[in-house]
Formats: C-alpha cells, sequence, structure tokens
C-alpha cells in the first residue's frame, strides 16, 4: 500500500476515533478495494492473496472496531455470514434470490430508524429491511440469469 493511501485510511481511522494499528489501516483499504458486501473470510483471503499475515481473529476484531466507529457498515441479507461494506449513509439492501446479489437500497430518511415503531417498546436504534424478490437483470431475458 502506497505512502499516501496508508495516510488517508490512518486519517479515517482516527477520525473515528481509533488508534491506527495495521491490522485496521489493513483491513479497511482491502473492504474498500473489494467493495460492495463482503464477509470477514473474504476480507482475510483478499489479505492473505496479497501477501497480508493478518490473522483471522484480527479481522474480525478489526471489522468490529470499525463497525462500532461507524466506518463500515454491516449489511443485513439474511442467514448466513455478516456481510460489511464502507460507508457511513444509512440504506437497505436487496438481495436477489435468482443470482444472491445484494443491492443497496436507499432509506428514506437520513439516519436511522428510517421506520418508527410503537414507543412501548423501547427506544429503536436500527431498522434493517432487506428487501428480496429478483433485480432487473435477472428478470431480463437477456441477462445473466
Amino acid at each position: 500500500m502506497d505512502v499516501r493511501r496508508a495516510a488517508g485510511l490512518t486519517s479515517r481511522l482516527r477520525s473515528g476515533g481509533l488508534r491506527a494499528t495495521g491490522p485496521r489501516v489493513e483491513v479497511l483499504g482491502v473492504l474498500e478495494d473489494l467493495g460492495g458486501h463482503r464477509t470477514a473470510d473474504e476480507v482475510h483471503d483478499a489479505l492473505t492473496a496479497r501477501g497480508g499475515r493478518v490473522p483471522r481473529s484480527s479481522v474480525y476484531n478489526a471489522l468490529a472496531s470499525l463497525v462500532g466507529a461507524g466506518l463500515v457498515l454491516t449489511a443485513d441479507a439474511g442467514p448466513g455470514a455478516v456481510l460489511y461494506e464502507t460507508g457511513r449513509e444509512w440504506h437497505h439492501h436487496f438481495v436477489c434470490r435468482v443470482c444472491h446479489r445484494v443491492i443497496d437500497v436507499p432509506c428514506s430518511a437520513a439516519a436511522p430508524p428510517c421506520l418508527a415503531a410503537d414507543p412501548g417498546v423501547g427506544e429503536v436504534e436500527e431498522v434493517q429491511v432487506v428487501l428480496r424478490g429478483v433485480c432487473t437483470a435477472c428478470l431480463d431475458p437477456s441477462g445473466p440469469a
């Protein structure tokens, strides 16, 4: 990783209130490079492919810290491994039941919670809506499905 990129990642970590440890810098950088919605194992595999020697447990710990600092979001796509993505803008997800692609869907509000619950349930901090169906690419007869 070049010095300029590492400095930018370090700055982002510090702006999130985190120390810029080697694993955090590497995990955030790889997650940005991969893009989309990724599992911790995908992040670890990408680090290993680049010659990184970050233990799997350190990847999970770094991701937990990045989520806690608001630098990385989790994507609730249903059963299976937790998915992570870089970004700070709250949104929901559409999961295609044919190709299994996860697509970002804007939230109707700028910040969570986007939906209101009966006040008797308690203080709602987060609402995750998962839309399921068939994406436009799979609906197109000439598409990839």
